[in-house]
């Protein structure tokens, strides 16, 4: 952004993240905030890039001028000599050689690190965005702008250095085509005005249909988030199915939008990449009535063929850019959309360093809600003294968790005021306060990382014994030296590879370690049996001695811990007092120990420290949840015939819950979603909202709205069987995957071939109208091969809109199809897989690599097979039409051969390293979403910044090692094009003189050879999309590959209505993370169990 974090030096590993400056205000100039942003700290390379681009393209204009002075002045009238001129124009192709080089090279660097910027902005944005604007945003758009914005972006500034240097060399070729002939210019300038108008045409419908498929490439994203993050939940209710028809609509409907802004974009592009055609055909009748009346020259007329030629290709990149301009320009708005989203929580320009804290707390007259309209606090005031413990007490809705999350200052109150030793929270700066206070949330959230750096993430350099002192205070040293590394193991997502009893211990002592003068806990020990509690109560005991510590009580046995029990109802404190005075004087207090029975059990819950616990009491009647007493509603227990009404539970405003609907992603308790509960709201767990907010989707103004809205309606279906594409397929390649779209492909390669077969009849009709029309001074054979040449060229233009509406259709089918497939399989794949799995990597597989696909897809596999048959169809034409010269032209073949070879296995090694790196940067990028809460709970929204740099920053290195070899082979490729040059001119010299060669074979002859290698060069745009979606294959045929621990019966038998009964015959088990070795590592060790239909049993033992 504006003050930019600097980028490594090559070779360097990332430096020390700067400060960061607030992102400037919201631009209409999307491509000014680029260039301002992001280019303009990087003009010297910028710079390099855009004028090897026009140095090039300036040599490249002067090269049809070499080649007239070489046919009219050697050849033809033998008044020069021959070999100096062919020296010149292979020095030519060597400076063009070093041009294209540097262009590619440091155009692609300047691309990169633009991409680089922007995923590191992209991150830094949403560490630092308050926990209101996470509450607003869904994940899937979140991770589309990241991944697929951000991509979109990248590949147009990777295009911008070749079209600049196009532009150029139209206006110098139109200026030398000026000086050769004047009419035969303004004949050729009538292309130019065509051309824009069209664009322009073309620019106003291309922008809303991108932007809506965008949009709804976005919310298969969050389908799928929604499916990863919940897998647990989705698992827990068997609702693999629902997910899957979920993602199957959503795909629907990005196939639709697709669609139309691929059949809008195929009416104008195929009409902008006919118009140069025209322009040749014009040339061919007006020139060859001109070289009839002596008026230009043969070579006046080579030259304006070749530069014809020359501009076919800015031409189409000019319809590239502006159909590619107008999808980046919708991904950039989206982007800086959200850089520009501030924090509805921010600090003060005067805010202060908050000095050490005794710890008085003060919550005076607090009034909060998660919506303004629907506040959960209502007049709440607390005091706590310094050092003093108080617990918060009361009914799921009462506002108790919210009380926690005003303390540091993770939401701001809407009045009244938060005070820490008399200084309002507001006056401080975040750090300062924050670093004060230690937070264990209810659901603690675990970083894949090893248990030394999770346990010391508020204080990464913590002396090892300083970590093993805060695991021995959680009573977590001794399971996690027992794990396979001890203190080095590294954890999966979330620390799901743990139970849920471990992951709170090692949450509790990381905020031990901080050493905090205020201590929040959130039911930080609901997942820990009671023994294990009672040892961890014990040590707390002895900690909290002198530190303030504000409780939050789900649980009969924290109430232990309190000097106080503050009971909150209806977001106030109704009443404050110790455990005795609350039981003598507070219905309400009573009814919440009470369980459905009405029966209260005083057990374990005293005013003084007691060692002593009564194990069986607090095992039966432990958890007091909120919902009413035990975690029970109470209301909600229906009364037998004959008994009497259960207490009624009391009631509370909106808590834990944000408002408005969810998408489950955890269910309650262990934690057994996903390290987030996708829809809780912002409750003290690991909550990220799904509720729409400003965020939810771009902003959209009321003209792109409008815009949208005219369009053509979105109704296309994929008819695709998505029965069959769900059916697990271990072998999966991309060969087999296409087999049952044999005929839709083999029609779009039918449309391909004619396409191909139209371009290579230009050549051969002006070799046809030279020698029949020019040099036999024919007007009537010129006129009907003028005719002939317009025919095909109007019937190519039809060609080319049925070949991209149909290949598009096709293309989009195949995508639809893929995601089905991919979806299907993480459905059947069991909890260890996702266990093992980072997020951000599984995500990676639906976005990032079935993109990759995308762009072979809808553009690379087409433009692969024109070029391909445009090459060998030249190639055949050539040695048909001369043998000697195409047997001269083959001297290149050998080079060619030999660095091709060389190029194709050192960059399949790069682009596989670059497909690994890109997962682990989609992989913290999801994690630092997931995690957000805990980071900046302990302050750690730069250290984490810099580590995502370094990820990113070894991404970059992968892909610019790439860069290089693709900047080294095709400008060689176009350097050899030019020796075909020189050798033809040379060889075709003597052939002229010798009578042998026709003035008309020898001018084909170099237009067919200007056709030859350009498909060489177009291939340089499809083998990166190739080698892209060669890796991505790959990595999706691994994970179709991987099997699922829970396969499905051979012969499943229906189950029917069951009775109830449930029969446990020694069942061992052993998470297929941890290696079975020893029965010791066993989960379950011979487990017989059984469970009489209507009877209830709880399991019971430690954590």
């Amino acid at each position: 952004m504006g003050d930019r974090v600097e980028e490594p030096a090559p070779g360097d590993p990332p430096g020390a993240v700067t400060e960061q400056a607030e992102p400037p205000p919201p631009s209409r100039g999307w491509i000014r905030r680029l260039i301002r942003s992001y280019l303009l700290p990087r003009r010297r390379n910028v710079i390099i890039a855009f004028g090897a681009a026009v140095a090039g393209m300036l040599v490249g204009s002067f090269t049809p001028v070499l080649e007239r002075l070489i046919v009219d002045d050697v050849i033809l009238s033998r008044r020069r000599p021959l070999a100096p001129w062919l020296i010149v124009l292979l020095g030519a192709g060597l400076f063009r050689f070093g041009a294209a080089h540097l262009r590619r090279y440091v155009g692609g660097r300047v691309a990169l690190d633009l991409q680089y910027d922007l995923r590191n902005d992209i991150y830094d944005r949403l560490q630092r965005l308050d926990f209101a604007r996470h509450d607003e945003m869904r994940t899937g758009q979140l991770v589309s702008r990241a991944i697929s914005d951000v991509n979109v972006v990248q590949g147009l500034l990777a295009f911008l250095p070749l079209v600049s240097g196009n532009v150029v060399m139209l206006v110098v070729s139109l200026v030398i085509m000026t000086v050769l002939s004047p009419l035969l210019t303004i004949v050729a300038l009538l292309v130019v005005p065509a051309v824009f108008l069209t664009g322009m045409r073309l620019r106003t419908t291309v922008l809303p249909s991108s932007w809506d498929a965008q949009q709804k490439a976005g919310e298969v994203a969050g389908v799928v988030d929604e499916a990863v993050t919940g897998v647990r939940v989705v698992k827990g209710f068997g609702q693999e199915q629902r997910e899957l028809g979920r993602l199957v609509q959503a795909g629907q409907n990005l196939f639709a939008s697709k669609l139309r802004a691929l059949q809008i974009q195929a009416r104008f592009a195929s009409v902008l990449q006919v118009i140069p055609s025209l322009g040749q055909v014009a040339v061919l009748a007006l020139g060859g009535w001109l070289a009839i009346r002596g008026r230009i020259t043969l070579g006046t007329f080579l030259a304006f063929s070749s530069y014809l030629l020359q501009m076919v290709a800015p031409v189409r990149a000019f319809s590239g850019l502006l159909v590619q301009g107008q999808q980046a320009r919708a991904s950039a708005e989206r982007i800086f959309e959200l850089l520009d989203s501030n924090p509805v929580v921010t600090e003060r320009a005067d805010a202060t360093e908050l000095a050490p804290v005794e710890g008085r707390l003060t919550f005076d007259d607090v009034t909060f809600g998660y919506l303004r309209s629907e506040p959960v606090l209502r007049g709440f005031s607390l005091s706590v003294a310094a050092g003093e413990t108080v617990a918060l007490f009361g009914v799921s809705g009462s506002g108790k968790s919210t009380v926690a999350l005003l303390l540091p200052r993770f939401y701001d109150v809407q009045s009244g005021a938060v005070r820490v030793d008399g200084v309002d929270v507001r006056d401080v700066t975040f750090e300062s306060l924050r670093s004060q206070i230690g937070v264990v949330f209810e659901d603690p959230f675990l970083f894949s990382d090893t248990v030394r750096a999770n346990i010391a993430y508020g204080r990464p350099h913590a002396t090892e014994e300083e970590v093993v002192a805060a695991a021995r205070a959680a009573e977590a040293h001794q399971f996690v030296t027992a794990l396979p590394d001890g203190y080095d193991t590294v954890l999966g997502e979330g620390g799901l590879t743990l139970s849920g009893g471990q992951r709170q211990r090692l949450a509790l002592a990381r905020a031990l370690l901080t050493d905090p003068r205020v201590l929040v806990l959130d039911d930080a020990t609901s997942s820990i049996d009671s023994r294990v509690e009672e040892e961890i109560h014990a040590t707390l005991r002895r900690l909290m001695a002198g530190r303030t510590t504000l409780l939050v009580a789900h649980r009969r046995s924290t109430l232990r811990l309190a000097d106080r029990i503050a009971l909150v109802d209806g977001g106030r404190v109704v009443d404050i007092g110790t455990h005795t005075e609350l039981m003598a004087r507070s219905p309400q207090y009573r009814t919440l120990l009470a369980g459905p029975s009405g029966e209260v059990d005083l057990t374990g819950v005293d005013d003084a420290d007691a060692p002593h616990v009564d194990l069986t009491a607090d095992l039966a009647a432990d958890v007091v949840d909120g919902n009413g007493s035990d975690g029970v509603t109470a209301s909600a227990w229906r009364p037998l015939d004959g008994e009497a009404p259960r207490p009624k539970a009391l009631t509370g405003g909106s808590d834990e819950g944000l408002g408005g609907t969810g998408f489950g992603g955890g269910m309650a308790g262990g934690g057994m979603g996903r390290g987030r509960r996708m829809g809780g709201g912002p409750g003290m767990g690991m909550a990220h909202g799904m509720g729409v907010g400003h965020l939810g989707t771009l902003t959209p103004t009321s003209d792109l709205l409008a815009a949208v809205a005219s369009l053509p309606p979105a109704d296309e279906s994929p008819r695709v069987d998505t029965e069959r594409e769900a059916v697990h397929d271990p072998h999966f390649s991309l060969r087999r995957f296409l087999r049952p779209y044999r005929r839709p492909l083999a029609g779009g390669l039918v449309l391909v071939v004619i396409d191909a077969l139209a371009s290579l009849a230009g050549p051969s009709l002006v070799r046809r109208g030279v020698d029949q029309g020019v040099v036999a001074g024919s007007e009537r054979a010129l006129w009907a091969t003028s005719l002939v040449f317009l025919t095909i060229t109007l019937l190519q233009g039809v060609n080319l809109w049925a070949q991209q509406r149909y290949t598009g259709r096709t293309a989009e089918r195949l995508l639809f199809a893929l995601r089905v497939r991919i979806f299907a399989h993480l459905q059947r794949l069991g909890l260890d897989y996702y266990d093992r799995e980072m997020a951000g990597r599984i995500m990676t597989r639906m976005t990032t690599d079935v993109e990759a696909l995308s762009t072979l897809f809808q553009q690379g596999l087409i433009n692969a097979v024109v070029n391909v048959f445009t090459f060998a169809g030249v190639a055949v034409v050539l040695v048909v039409m001369n043998g000697p010269l195409s047997l001269a032209t083959m001297a290149v073949v050998v080079p060619l051969v030999i660095a091709t070879v060389w190029f194709r296995r050192r960059s399949a090694r790069a682009y596989d390293t670059a497909r690994e790196r890109i997962a682990t940067v989609n992989a913290n990028l999801q994690e630092g979403i997931s995690g957000f809460r805990v980071t900046q709970a302990y302050a750690r929204e730069d250290e984490n910044l810099h580590q995502f740099r370094r990820v990113s920053y070894d991404h970059l290195e992968a892909r610019l090692g790439a860069q290089r070899l693709v900047a080294t082979y095709f400008p060689f490729v176009e350097f050899l094009s030019q020796v075909a040059t020189v050798v033809v001119l040379g060889a075709g010299s003597g052939l002229v003189g010798g009578g042998s060669l026709t003035a008309g074979e020898l001018i084909a002859f170099l237009l067919y050879l200007n056709q030859l290698f350009p498909p060489i060069q177009q291939l340089s745009q499809v083998f990166d999309s190739y080698q892209q979606a060669r890796a991505s294959t790959a990595k999706i045929g691994e994970l179709l590959a991987t099997p699922s621990s829970t396969p499905p019966p051979a012969e499943p038998l229906a189950l029917g209505r069951v009775s109830g009964a449930v029969r446990l015959d020694g069942v061992r088990f052993a998470y297929p993370t941890v290696p079975i070795e020893t029965a010791a590592e066993e989960a379950l060790a011979g487990v017989d169990l059984v469970v009489e239909p209507g009877q209830t049993v709880a399991l019971v033992g430690e954590t």
